[in-house]
């Protein structure tokens, strides 16, 4: 695991780097408060050792700051306060800010490495919970709280970079027939084969997750309305060409219909909005014979030719 450590020390700090190291940790030393604050900032580490009396900022402002700062992960970062105090009031002051245990300096290695050890467990059970939390138990694709999660941040992302974003809406063509003829077990399968041709076909940097239902959602950062209609397209020409096997030996041919919308400028739409653009666009190539990409244009709105 990666882990930082804040202690302003030289030698302390360098003992304690070896020591984590030689336990197969990566770490990451920062000398003081600030500088420690700023290596968190930049993500990906979920366990912090600091010392309690540091320059720029002590550990427990730290430890404040830390859990203060909004990062795309949820996960808790565990962190461990190094002290040589050990009154009372001094631990609640720690507990107050957000710290989760406390070491005595000096430390026993023993001691340390079970202190870490279960940190280290704590850590691995968030992310195991937060895994399940977003992803979709059938297709192992993220579902639709993380996809909806995902989308605010890339088209915040999108807007500050002056970046257009596109969305893909896919839906399995006749899928009440292959619950209704085979079972659902042989929908299961269906599913589980969109979602992978999906997953195949995105380019670096885009993602597909599980909608609901026989819905999946694609999104694909940086894309105007053309490449999103490549993508979409790349993907309905994979499926068309798969087969799936039945037991008794059926092959049955899957195929889904997809709709595709677009967003950039200065006046974009909202991202919840290109979603129902995307479901719009959807369903007119399910009434122009379903196996096909459609765009979403707003000239060819209903809804949107009323308003005008």
């Amino acid at each position: 695991m990666e882990i930082l450590i804040a202690e302003d020390d030289a030698v302390t700090r360098r003992m304690l780097q070896k020591t984590l190291e030689n336990w197969g940790h990566r770490v990451i030393a920062a000398k003081d408060g600030g500088e420690a604050l700023e290596a968190f900032s930049r993500g990906g580490i979920q366990l912090i050792l600091t010392d309690w009396m540091m320059p720029v900022m002590d550990g427990p402002e730290l430890v404040r700051q830390i859990r203060k700062t909004k990062l795309t992960s949820s996960i808790h970062a565990y962190i461990i306060l190094l002290t040589s105090r050990n009154s009372v009031q001094d631990l609640q002051v720690g507990f107050d800010a957000g710290g989760d245990d406390f070491i005595a300096k000096p430390w026993n290695d023993i001691e340390l490495k079970a202190r870490v050890q279960s940190g280290v467990r704590l850590v691995e059970l968030q992310n195991e919970l937060e895994r399940m939390a977003h992803t979709d138990a059938l297709t192992s694709l993220i579902n639709r709280r993380a996809l909806v999660d995902s989308l605010r941040r890339d088209e915040d992302r999108m807007r500050r970079e002056n970046r257009p974003i596109g969305v893909v809406m896919t839906d399995v063509d006749h899928f009440k027939s292959f619950n209704d003829r085979y079972g659902h077990d042989i929908g299961d399968q269906v599913l589980r084969l969109v979602g992978q041709c999906l997953a195949a076909s995105v380019r670096g940097g885009d993602y597909v997750g599980r909608w609901g239902g026989e819905e999946f959602l694609l999104v694909l950062p940086g894309a105007d309305i053309i490449q999103s209609a490549e993508v979409a397209e790349r993907c309905r020409t994979l499926l068309e060409s798969q087969r799936l096997r039945t037991r008794d030996g059926r092959v049955l041919h899957v195929t889904a219909s997809f709709g595709a919308a677009a967003t950039e400028g200065a006046t974009r739409d909202d991202i919840m909005t290109l979603v129902q653009q995307a479901d719009k666009a959807m369903y007119w190539a399910k009434d122009s014979g379903r196996n096909r990409v459609k765009i979403y244009v707003s000239s060819a709105d209903p809804a949107r030719r009323r308003k005008t």
